[in-house]
């Protein structure tokens, strides 16, 4: 099995298959303006990789040269940032050690999403539906017998400034109705968890959510989850984010007329942390 290191727009998540999967605030696409990234944004997740990350792997032996790294849109969106800001934290993510470091694609990183998800629930379900969300993007995969049939990447996430006619019409998209859908990122892992799960009810979350303070969040969220191991994930900063996530969500259940949410837990880090960095296509 592999070590992977994802840098998120949102979290940094480190997997090894069997092993450990943890995450740790990023914060990448917060504030991130003119693909230029937030100066405070990037403080906060090198401090997290050298003082919280870096540790970890040190006590489990792993070497840094050893991680594949992994980063999405908010690095993607910085590498074309004329002041470089982008370029700039990939180089002090080496000078910390990593060694092994791929900006991915848009399309790289659908399809390791959608590879991850096939290897879990592609035995269990014929044609549905898989929405990854993320701090700067969120995609969307439709899945036919195994095969990926559609994806897009839509450059709005939970740290994006967006409006309702922000979002993208995924129906004219030509995405099919009513199948159902697997949410996968921290948000959807958090989904999960809540019983009985539908459109309606995921519209109270948010309506809830979006007049609550961050405490209060915390134990509204408490007491909605169905599993007390999911409350490590309600820290503050991505309470403070998640109503736009599940929005996200929302505008696609709705879009879609989803009837029916489906439990996924698997990531691109899986897939990677199996496979390596190469794809089944």
């Amino acid at each position: 099995m592999y070590t992977v290191l994802e840098i998120g727009s949102g979290s940094f998540k480190l997997h090894r298959n069997n092993d450990f999967s943890l995450r740790f605030e990023s914060s990448l696409g917060k504030n991130l303006n003119h693909n230029r990234l937030d100066g405070k944004s990037v403080t906060i997740a090198l401090e997290n990789l050298q003082n919280k990350i870096i540790p970890f792997l040190n006590e489990q032996d792993v070497q840094t040269q050893e991680v594949i790294v992994i980063a999405t849109a908010a690095i993607r969106k910085a590498m074309n940032d004329p002041k470089g800001s982008g370029q700039f934290f990939i180089d002090e993510v080496i000078r910390l050690g990593f060694q092994k470091i791929r900006v991915l694609s848009e399309a790289e990183e659908c399809d390791y999403a959608a590879y991850g998800v096939l290897d879990e629930i592609g035995d269990l379900h014929d044609q549905f539906l898989m929405l990854d969300t993320g701090g700067a993007s969120h995609q969307l995969v439709e899945f036919d017998r195994g095969i990926i049939k559609q994806k897009i990447s839509v450059a709005i996430g939970s740290h994006s400034d967006f409006k309702q006619e922000d979002f993208v019409d995924f129906a004219k998209e030509g995405f099919t109705s009513s199948l159902p859908l697997a949410v996968i990122g921290t948000s959807g892992l958090i989904l999960n968890y809540i019983n009985n799960l539908n459109r309606q009810t995921l519209k109270k979350i948010i309506d809830t959510l979006e007049n609550l303070d961050i405490k209060n969040r915390r134990e509204f969220l408490e007491l909605m989850v169905d599993n007390p191991e999911i409350y490590e994930l309600f820290v503050d900063f991505r309470l403070a984010i998640l109503p736009k996530a599940f929005r996200i969500i929302l505008n696609c259940a709705d879009n879609l007329k989803i009837n029916k949410f489906i439990y996924a837990s698997n990531q691109a880090v899986h897939y990677i942390s199996k496979n390596g960095l190469k794809l089944s296509v």
